[in-house]
């Protein structure tokens, strides 16, 4: 890594997403927020959400950091990704989502 470099945060929760990029001293550079529909429930007792709303949002946020012009994602040496701790998405082979996610 140099003193160049940057790491992008990402925060997925149940309302919105956030893109958030930090320099090494861990000083907020820039930041990002994609807000979508909390969930959906196809009848009482269910929480579920189409992965392709949080595909959207992530990236809607980063596309949104990029074009603001404060960071070059050349720059970014490091990703981390964050999430509501009970969603779950499940994936067939091709890694593409099989039915709404799970919260």
């Amino acid at each position: 890594m140099s003193a160049d470099d940057l790491l992008l945060a990402i925060d997925n929760g149940t309302q919105s997403l956030r893109a958030l990029v930090y320099d090494l001293s861990g000083n907020l550079v820039a930041k990002r927020r994609a807000v979508f529909e909390p969930y959906i429930s196809a009848r009482p007792g269910f929480a579920e959400q189409d992965p392709e709303v949080y595909w959207r949002a992530l990236c809607s946020a980063c596309q949104g950091l990029w074009e603001e012009g404060k960071v070059d994602k050349s720059r970014l040496a490091g990703v981390s990704l964050t999430t509501q701790r009970g969603t779950v998405v499940c994936v067939g082979k091709d890694g593409k989502p099989l039915r709404p996610a799970i919260l």
